[in-house]
């Protein structure tokens, strides 16, 4: 076994390792992982999470929002996400940033059909829904975690914390790495605007042959997430006690194609430039 003083040496040799997801050779050599190291456990991250080399990553996600009110939960509608990204070194200690567009699309829950509105069934009044562009975004990961994107920390009258936990876990044949980014942001006075806070909770699984062989460098992968916000200000939901939430699962694979049939229709049919060519997407 590679014991993990070493471990980092290979993030420096990424590039030489095999082009195809979860390929291994005959005699490869398996890191020595231990999940209380943080650099492991950053290794972990990457592997299940990204990749060690220059290789565009795919992942899909179904998920479903709800409203969170009284304790009950309010369907609101699908979730399809497909993201594609890259990921480069930043230093020796195991840093490094990944380059990522996440393409989502809103579905109705009986119909399946795409949402550019919504009818609030809290609220009873209709609102366009607000997607986020589909644009390269960069974040930072260290040791600490991923460190972006954020809200600006010196926001005038707000205080705001964030924490982005990474933590990892070995059990058996199995790994599985939590990756967390909590945010808070408070109002000083009454008259500085509301409370915001968000909690997103990832958890990556993967095995741990795939994920300790050295000649692997992006291992097979699925996902879980959760996430617990405020209200977006586009739902226009006022002063009603409660909060955004959603649970969903995906999958890494190589392309766009090997996504599910509903997502990949979306993304031919929403963002057919980033389909044909998402080197350029990525400014790649």
């Amino acid at each position: 076994m590679i014991k993990r003083r070493t471990a980092l040496g290979m993030l420096a040799t990424a590039a030489a390792a095999p082009a195809i997801l979860g390929v291994r050779r005959a005699h490869a050599e398996m890191l020595d992982l231990d999940p209380s190291e943080p650099a492991d456990t950053l290794l972990m991250y990457r592997k299940l999470a990204h990749t060690l080399d220059d290789r565009i990553v795919y992942w899909w996600a179904h998920l479903e929002r709800y409203g969170l009110i009284d304790a009950a939960l309010v369907p609101f509608w699908k979730v399809h996400v497909a993201a594609l990204l890259t990921a480069r070194n930043v230093d020796e200690t195991g840093a490094y940033e990944t380059n990522a567009i996440s393409l989502v699309s809103y579905t109705d829950l009986e119909t399946g059909a795409f949402m550019e509105t919504f009818l609030n069934p809290v609220t009873r009044e209709e609102v366009e829904i607000s997607y986020f562009p589909a644009t390269p975004t960069k974040v930072l990961v260290t040791q600490e975690g991923p460190q972006g994107p954020q809200v600006p920390q010196d926001r005038p009258g707000f205080t705001v914390t964030s924490s982005h936990p990474l933590t990892a876990s070995i059990h058996g044949t199995d790994v599985w790495v939590k990756s967390d980014d909590i945010i808070r942001v408070e109002p000083e006075t009454p008259e500085a605007g509301t409370l915001f806070q968000a909690s997103d909770l990832n958890t990556y699984h993967g095995l741990l042959d795939d994920v300790a062989n050295s000649d692997i460098a992006s291992a097979p992968a699925t996902w879980d997430f959760n996430d617990v916000l405020s209200w977006p200000a586009w739902l226009k939901m006022g002063d009603q006690p409660g909060y955004y939430v959603s649970r969903g699962f995906g999958r890494k694979v190589e392309s766009f194609d090997a996504m599910p049939e509903d997502t990949l229709e979306l993304v031919k049919q929403r963002f057919p430039e980033i389909y044909e060519d998402p080197e350029g997407a990525l400014g790649a």
